[in-house]
């Protein structure tokens, strides 16, 4: 009966989990460097059985840096693993930059979708919609290539030649040299974009039928080339669109710089909506008066009022927000607790981590009241995203999540050293951490400083009762 029954076990033998490929690629160095300490918000994994092959999505902070110029809230990868031992078979595909095929941004991935094609080759489908963003996986001789489609490297048209077909059919032919055209991706679409050098139009391409949409192309060429004509010369009637068409801007001559602001839609939809601003009429030496010490326009001032009411907002909903969280945690739902802290945390990382504190001077607000109301916001904002940052880190201790609990602990910690504030409490859940994951004197550091500064006679108690265990072991 034993040779019979074998081949019975083998056939019905479970196949490897993600959460077995999870386990054991977070241990590997590969993935340890890039994940740098920080904070995991999304992880989600991907059989593809075909070709024998697990592919994790991992979601981290982008990198502190003081000036945060990318203003990028996030950086993103995917691994594809050996589904047995968890073991990578390609280098980590990571994304740090704005992406410019027009595919979603790191931390917007909205799907993962497998499209096997055989033993030797799948893909990932990860744009939104029928938008055909894929990770290409591929069989070599050493291993597996892993690659991005459409390729950043290209441009539309090399990407999708057959929308360039597709345009000159319906356009017909034309007398003289052949058309000059700038190609763009509209991101999160499966439009493509074309536009002349020399007049104010614009066409949309299907990339995946390919076909001409007249419909979307007489639209948004009236929407841009009405704004445009208030703006700027007859002469300069005409787009110069970038690989990637977010946004295009024009200013016009004039003491009245005029200006005109297109905002492409990025939901999928061809679209775009634009704004024009007329300004105001300053003679010459007013206008370079202005321009000489830093004074505003009226346009600015505006702006920065509006700015002031936007901060008071995000304020009273992110207090609001804090204090359910803390109701929630307190009567025992910490689930949802920890939930609607990491939701503030990804919140804040995607408005540009804010935290220009105290920076508001004469060049940036010329209205001295006006400064210093928002300085006045920005200030408590701040101490207020350092508690969230700090609750959230708490919890997550809590729940022994410690690697977690460390990576926002340590930006809450930069936060407060970028704008020179303090909230000593984090010394205290620094040290407690540290001291729980065997890090000694990483604790006793945290736990000296937070006696450093005001605290409670109990809380005194506390800390030099663990301060003098932790000494005791070193010893």
């Amino acid at each position: 009966m034993l040779p019979l029954l074998l081949p019975l076990l083998v056939a019905v033998a479970p196949a490897p989990s993600p959460e077995i490929s999870s386990a054991n690629l977070k241990k590997t160095p590969a993935f340890q460097d890039w994940r740098g300490g920080r904070f995991l918000f999304e992880e989600r994994w991907v059989e593809l059985p075909e070709v024998g092959l697990h592919v994790g999505y991992f979601v981290v902070p982008s990198r502190w840096t003081r000036q945060y110029e990318d203003k990028l809230p996030f950086h993103d990868a995917f691994f594809v693993v050996d589904p047995r031992t968890g073991q990578l078979v390609a280098p980590p595909l990571a994304r740090t930059r704005l992406p410019l095929n027009g595919c979603p941004t790191m931390g917007a991935v909205g799907r993962l979708i497998p499209e096997p094609k055989s033993e030797t080759s799948a893909a990932i489908r990860f744009g939104n919609a029928p938008q055909r963003c894929l990770v290409q996986l591929q069989r070599m001789k050493e291993g597996w290539a892993v690659s991005l489609f459409p390729d950043e490297a290209r441009s539309p048209v090399e990407a999708f030649p057959e929308a360039a077909v597709a345009l000159e059919k319906a356009l017909g032919p034309r007398d003289g040299a052949a058309r000059e055209l700038k190609w763009s991706y509209q991101p999160n679409s499966r439009w493509l974009l074309a536009a002349p050098q020399d007049e104010c139009a614009l066409w949309v391409i299907d990339s995946i039928t390919p076909e001409v949409n007249a419909t979307a192309s007489k639209a948004m060429t009236r929407e841009i080339c009405e704004c445009l004509e208030e703006t700027v010369s007859a002469d300069a009637l005409y787009l110069h669109l970038p690989q990637t068409a977010y946004t295009l801007s024009w200013t016009g001559g004039g003491t009245a710089l005029p200006t005109c602001d297109c905002t492409f839609a990025q939901t999928g939809e061809a679209g775009v909506t634009c704004e024009s601003y007329m300004g105001r009429q300053y003679s010459l030496p007013e206008l370079e008066e202005m321009q000489a010490d830093g004074r505003l326009t009226e346009k600015n001032r505006v702006e920065n009022q509006k700015e002031l009411e936007d901060l008071r907002r995000t304020h009273q909903g992110l207090l609001a927000a804090n204090e359910d969280a803390l109701t929630q945690w307190r009567t025992g739902n910490q689930k949802a607790a920890l939930g609607a802290w990491t939701t503030l945390y990804r919140r804040w990382l995607e408005s540009g981590r804010p935290m220009a504190g105290g920076t508001l001077d004469e060049f940036a607000v010329e209205n001295a009241t006006l400064r210093e109301q928002l300085n006045q916001q920005l200030e408590a904002t701040i101490d207020l995203q350092a508690e969230i940052l700090n609750n959230l880190g708490f919890a997550l201790w809590s729940h022994k999540e410690w690697s977690q609990a460390e990576a926002v602990f340590d930006e809450c910690l930069a936060l407060l050293t970028a704008t020179g504030h303090e909230r000593n409490v984090l010394n205290l859940n620094r040290g407690d951490l540290f001291r729980d994951m065997g890090k000694g004197p990483e604790a006793i550091k945290a736990y000296r400083a937070f006696l450093l500064r005001k605290v409670t006679a109990a809380q005194r108690k506390y800390v030099e009762r663990e301060l003098r265990k932790l000494e005791q072991r070193s010893k």
